[in-house]
Order: C-alpha cells, then sequence, then structure tokens
C-alpha cells in the first residue's frame, strides 16, 4: 500500500509540473482529466470550466470514445448531480450515483456509472468549473486519498487555468492593440492623403483658377476702356461688360472662398494662430457670426509639429463652420492655449446647441474631429445641450517649435 501511495503521490506531483508548464488552456483541460483519472485510479474524468453567468462554456473529458461521445450529444449542462457540485463549498464523493436522489438520470447511449467523486476548481474565492470522476478501475468506490489527492491537483489545475486565462487576456489585448495600431496608421495614411490632395487642388484652384479669372477681369476691363465714347449701344456694351465682370469676380472669389475651405496656405507658410485669425475673419465676412480669438502662450512666432497643427486647425474649422452655418449663433469665442506639454483649444458659442448623447447629424463633423484628435493621441470633449449652446474642448499633448521658452 505504501508503494502504491508513493506512486500515486509521484503521479500527482508529475502533474503538478505538467500543469504549471502549460499555457494553453485547452491543453490545461486535457492534461488536467487525464491526470485526474490516472491519480484516483477512475475509468471516466471530465472538467467543466464555467463562463461569467455560472454556465459550462468549456467541457473536456477521457474515458469515452468519439462514437458514445457523438450519439449522447451535447455536453452536460450543469443539471441534478452536477448542479449540486456547482453550489456545493467542497467535495461531493457518492458510492452509488443512481441511489442519490439528487441524480437525474443520464442521456441516452451514456455508459452506466456508479461510484462518483465531484471536486470544485477553484483559487481563493474564484471558482472556475468543476472535475467530476467516476467508475473506479477496480470496480471500488472512491476514498479519502482519492478525494485529497484530486483535490490537491484541483489546487494546481485552478492556478494554470487562472495563469492560463490571464495568458490569453494578454494575447487578446496585445492583439486588439496591434488592431488598433494598423487602424490608427491607416487612418493617418487616409487623412494625410486627404489633407495633401486638399492642398494640391487648393494650389491649383488659386494658381489656374484663379488667375485664368483674374486674367478674364483684367481682359473685360480692356474691353471696356478700348471702346470709343460714340460707339453706337455704349452704354449697353458697358452694362453687359459691368454684369460680366461681377459674375466673374463673384465667381473668383468663390474660387478664393473654396481654396482656403480646402487648405489656407497661411496655415503652412505662417501657422495655426495666422490661419485662424484668417478663418474667423472669413467666417465673420460671410455669415456674420461675431468671433473673438483669445491667445495664451502662443503667437505667430510659435510653431507646432505640423500634424499638430493640422488636426487643431481642422478642429477650429469644423467647430466654426458648424455655428455660421448650424447654430443660429449670434457670437462665439476661441481660445488658444499652448505651453510645453499640450496645445488646448476651446470654442464657445451662443447657439441652438443640440443634445450630444442623441446622434448628432453627420453634417456636423464630430466623427471626423475624434478620428483627427485620436490619431495625436488628444482628447475631445463637447457639452451641449438644446437652447444652451455648445463648447468644444481639445487637447491636445506637443511640444514647442520655435520661440522663446517661458
Amino acid at each position: 500500500m505504501r508503494i502504491e501511495a508513493e506512486g500515486r503521490l509521484d503521479a500527482l506531483l508529475h502533474s503538478a509540473l505538467e500543469l504549471s508548464a502549460e499555457h494553453d488552456l485547452d491543453q490545461i483541460l486535457e492534461r488536467m482529466v487525464r491526470c485526474a483519472a490516472e491519480v484516483a485510479d477512475a475509468r471516466y474524468a471530465a472538467l467543466g470550466i464555467f463562463d461569467a453567468t455560472g454556465k459550462i462554456e468549456r467541457f473536456a473529458h477521457v474515458g469515452l470514445d468519439a462514437d458514445t461521445v457523438a450519439r449522447i450529444g451535447d455536453y452536460p449542462q450543469g443539471r441534478g448531480l452536477l448542479a449540486e457540485v456547482i453550489v456545493a463549498a467542497g467535495p461531493i464523493r457518492l458510492t452509488d450515483i443512481g441511489s442519490d436522489p439528487r441524480a437525474c438520470g443520464f442521456p441516452p447511449c451514456h455508459p452506466p456509472m456508479r461510484s462518483f467523486l465531484g471536486v470544485p476548481v477553484r483559487v481563493g474565492n474564484r471558482r472556475f468549473g468543476n472535475l467530476y470522476l467516476t467508475e473506479k478501475l477496480d470496480g471500488g468506490d472512491f476514498d479519502e486519498t482519492d478525494e485529497r489527492l484530486v483535490v490537491t491537483l484541483a489546487a494546481f489545475a485552478a492556478a494554470a487555468i487562472e495563469s492560463a486565462l490571464l495568458v490569453t487576456i494578454e494575447h487578446d489585448l496585445a492583439a486588439a492593440q496591434e488592431r488598433s495600431r494598423a487602424q490608427r496608421e491607416m487612418l493617418a495614411r487616409v487623412i494625410g492623403a486627404q489633407e495633401a490632395e486638399r492642398a494640391r487642388v487648393a494650389r491649383d484652384l488659386h494658381d489656374q483658377i484663379g488667375q485664368s479669372l483674374t486674367s478674364v477681369l483684367l481682359g473685360l476691363r480692356l474691353v471696356d476702356g478700348s471702346l470709343p465714347a460714340d460707339a453706337p449701344g455704349l452704354e449697353d456694351a458697358r452694362a453687359h461688360t459691368d454684369e460680366v465682370r461681377a459674375l466673374v469676380a463673384q465667381a473668383l472669389e468663390e474660387v478664393r472662398q473654396l481654396a482656403f475651405e480646402l487648405r489656407p496656405t497661411v496655415l503652412d507658410d505662417i501657422g495655426l494662430v495666422a490661419a485662424v485669425h484668417r478663418l474667423a475673419a472669413h467666417l465673420t465676412d460671410r455669415f456674420g457670426v461675431r468671433i473673438e480669438l483669445t491667445l495664451d502662450g502662443v503667437d505667430d512666432d510659435v510653431r507646432l509639429p505640423a500634424e499638430v497643427e493640422t488636426v487643431v486647425y481642422r478642429v477650429i474649422q469644423e467647430s466654426l463652420t458648424n455655428v455660421a452655418r448650424h447654430a443660429h449663433a449670434t457670437r462665439a469665442g476661441v481660445e488658444i492655449a499652448v505651453n510645453h506639454h499640450e496645445a488646448r483649444a476651446r470654442i464657445v458659442d451662443d447657439g441652438v446647441g443640440f443634445d450630444v448623447g442623441d446622434n448628432p447629424p453627420r453634417s456636423l463633423g464630430l466623427a471626423g474631429m475624434h478620428e483627427r484628435t485620436s490619431l495625436v493621441d488628444g482628447r475631445l470633449d463637447i457639452v451641449s445641450a438644446p437652447g444652451e449652446g455648445t463648447t468644444i474642448v481639445l487637447e491636445v499633448p506637443t511640444r514647442l517649435h520655435g520661440g522663446e521658452e517661458s
């Protein structure tokens, strides 16, 4: 008996070493049921792992062949005696399953089972599942030694399961972070390409179409000046050229506005502050909204990284455009503050506001603001309510380029 006990203890220690070296959950479950059957001399062993609701989501077993498993069908759902094991504080050991009033019988095609040992698998108060063993190979019953060995093995298994779950969580987190990084890189490339295309189109509008329209205006002035004073229909001709000249001038102004909205050259040439000054003046002239600009720690001599200036400008541009076109506001304020750690922009208006949590229309461009902000690891907060105006606060980590340190 001593030799047998030492052999079972050796098997337990070997099983514990195997479990501690394994990090794959399915492999742990498979090793666990095989080791438990070996240690307790059981014909059948099974291990059920719970999900967050307490239902069995994984089930590993040993002793049943594939044909029998297929005929039985779905694995146990934790009813009858198995349900009792789930809620029991400790092991349950029976000499005859069928005689226990808590048993609800076996499904069709299930092999007969008599002796039973059920052991919880847990670390501290956290219960991962239950280990079930049936049918001693010698036809006898499970005894206290079997119970102690299996309880010890279950403790090792619980620690291994907890470790495997942590590894799985770490892998899932790493995979999610990699997907997020790839998505951020793709979004950055897309937005970068959009900005480059905006700049190209803006230059083409300004340099080609704008110059062509300017040439047309000059040509009309030459035509108007070359008409003889006594030419028949002079007044009608001048009225017509004046009308055409007004239309061309309007088209030229619209081209300039479009080029500015696409990508103001002042943003690249001079910087954020000058671009926002120009934007505020443009929107005030066009829509009549008073826009007050307040600066703290930033002026035309302070340049931020190009991607930061672009994000801050685009958020301010989108916000003020919403103010002008949708908010029915009479005034708005823009505050820009920069220090050695971050750039902060705050846009406030006295308009009609909207319900932030009520899926605001895509025309407001809020999703685009959030996407741009995320690319520079910034933070965007939007506070608004019907009848109470809107406040948008952008915070972007950055470092100063040029200018004097304070």
